[in-house]
């Protein structure tokens, strides 16, 4: 339920991505969130916020999300400083508890906080809501992986200010909840917090098997040959080199590249590949069902939402070690985990073998990941067990 207070405000918050509970509405049922970006950025976390604000309007509750953009003075929106980023998602967690005392004098049932932000969340006098953190991954296991590609002044303020400190300080005190269980032992290990493993939503009615030969009319290639597809960035944590590698040794195969952010010049005039730019959530399932397979080397994924959407779409994928890879590509798909997700030639090898036999493989996918993706992540399974941890 969206209520709103003056259409001045309407106007204003609404610009700013923030729903406001009117405070003369008296539901007992108010669920705050507290995150960095605004729920309209794309990516992993802001996709599960979106399903959760979506799924408790449905069940009765009234939601308010706070966030850089409509909770934090202007200076913090865009730093300039060095410093200021530096602390930013300190100051940010300050700020969106600070704008989150205005709903002290309605009944606040839950706060819920994700990340980096909310190790602040300021007591009310009139109830105690119920405060959850959702870890998507940390930043010192990430720190870790991508340690290659960042400066060492960088690594340390990864690993210790922002993960020892800031996304140690945000699950304290609170029920923590993790989108896979890579990151719940990932903060068992590092802050020794005990979490629950709730996984991430996925509408398994959107991302599902389609024909193959429309979808490719639909994006406009060619219904025969075998095309590969690659979901995400040129960035190095993403594990770009490997896909290049791919294209250099599967010649007269077609790539398909979904791309966010910048895309190398070189591909332009390349024959063999397509560059979808920041594609949206309604063509994502185009494009997997468009595929033959699907590859995802990234360094640190602490779940890969791709992976699994893949999947769900029954298409064949090989991908580097991450929350959802680790959970779907079992028996009998586990030779499509590579360990290494720097090892070029176990890529190459892994994907000459799905080219090798696909019928077998997409059944599998169809027998095996895709089943698995239902029962813990369709959106009617998914619910209830997060319902029941986070005690809404």
């Amino acid at each position: 339920m969206t209520i709103v207070v003056t259409q001045k405000r309407q106007e204003r918050e609404s610009s700013q991505g923030l729903t406001f509970p009117d405070r003369n509405s008296r539901t007992g049922k108010t669920v705050a969130i507290l995150t960095s970006e605004p729920l309209t950025t794309a990516g992993g976390v802001e996709h599960l916020l979106r399903e959760v604000v979506k799924g408790l309007e449905r069940r009765g509750y009234e939601v308010v999300v706070l966030h850089r953009r409509n909770a934090a003075p202007h200076w913090l929106q865009a730093p300039k400083s060095c410093l200021v980023r530096d602390l930013g998602n300190l100051l940010i967690s300050w700020y969106l508890g600070q704008k989150l005392r205005k709903f002290g004098e309605r009944e606040l049932v839950a706060v819920i906080s994700n990340g980096p932000v909310g190790w602040y969340v300021p007591s009310f006098r009139r109830n105690s809501p119920q405060k959850l953190h959702i870890y998507h991954g940390t930043y010192r296991a990430q720190a870790e992986a991508i340690r290659p590609f960042i400066t060492y002044l960088g690594y340390l303020k990864l690993k210790f200010w922002d993960s020892m400190v800031i996304e140690r300080a945000c699950g304290i005190g609170k029920k923590v909840l993790c989108n896979s269980e890579q990151t719940r032992q990932e903060i068992l290990r590092f802050f020794d917090h005990r979490g629950f493993t709730t996984g991430l939503p996925l509408d398994t009615s959107h991302f599902e098997p389609l024909d193959q030969s429309s979808c490719r009319r639909r994006l406009g290639l060619p219904e025969q040959g075998t095309i590969g597809l690659f979901v995400g960035s040129t960035q190095p944590a993403k594990g770009f080199p490997i896909v290049r590698a791919l294209m250099c040794s599967l010649r007269g195969t077609q790539w398909l590249l979904a791309l966010k952010g910048g895309i190398p010049s070189d591909l332009a005039g390349n024959q063999e590949v397509r560059v979808v730019p920041n594609a949206t959530y309604d063509t994502l399932p185009t494009l997997y069902n468009a595929a033959d397979l699907a590859v995802f080397p990234s360094v640190y994924e602490s779940f890969g939402y791709a992976v699994a959407e893949a999947l769900a779409c029954g298409t064949p994928v090989i991908a580097a070690p991450g929350g959802a890879s680790r959970s779907f590509l079992q028996t009998p798909l586990d030779s499509l985990l590579i360990e290494d997700a720097t090892d070029s030639e176990a890529f190459v090898a892994a994907t000459r073998n799905v080219l090798s036999d696909l019928p077998r493989y997409r059944e599998a996918v169809l027998r095996n990941a895709r089943p698995r993706i239902i029962e813990t992540m369709a959106l009617e399974n998914w619910w209830p067990r997060f319902l029941e941890v986070a005690g809404l």
